[in-house]
């Protein structure tokens, strides 16, 4: 089914990013491009899930201007970009729970998932591509 090979896909994204934990998010500051290093990602309800906090300039970017992408490098020089469109699902209490499960660390800076400032996020419409310096790009999805 197409949910069955997505999930396929999202596996070799997830397994690149655990071999590459650090990827770059770029965004639109009226018209400035803006990138910083983000570190957490995970699958949530079949969709790719981010975390930052409300007061941060990227969420002010990202809601005035959702299309996002990121992109990571591993040490053979293969890498992925993956693009897509920010939802926020800040009363999703169920995806919040399960960012301290996936990184517990982050409990020492939220405290909990009922946390006001604590933003969660999917990327719907997403594409993703994996080439090297020396291969050609691969459409992952």
């Amino acid at each position: 089914s197409d949910l069955e090979r997505r999930l396929y896909i999202m596996d070799e994204l997830l397994k690149f990013l655990e071999k590459n934990p650090v990827f770059y998010l770029a965004t639109d500051d009226d018209g400035q491009p803006r990138v910083r290093p983000f570190g957490f990602h995970m699958i949530f309800d079949s969709k790719f899930y981010m975390v930052t906090a409300l007061p941060k300039k990227v969420c002010k970017q990202m809601e005035k201007n959702p299309k996002i992408e990121f992109c990571t490098m591993a040490p053979d020089t293969k890498f992925i970009r993956v693009n897509g469109e920010v939802v926020f699902d800040n009363d999703n209490m169920e995806a919040k729970k399960k960012v301290f499960e996936v990184m517990p660390d982050l409990l020492k800076m939220y405290k909990s998932a009922d946390n006001p400032i604590m933003s969660v996020f999917y990327l719907k419409d997403m594409h993703a591509t994996i080439a090297s310096l020396t291969e050609k790009e691969r459409v992952l999805f």
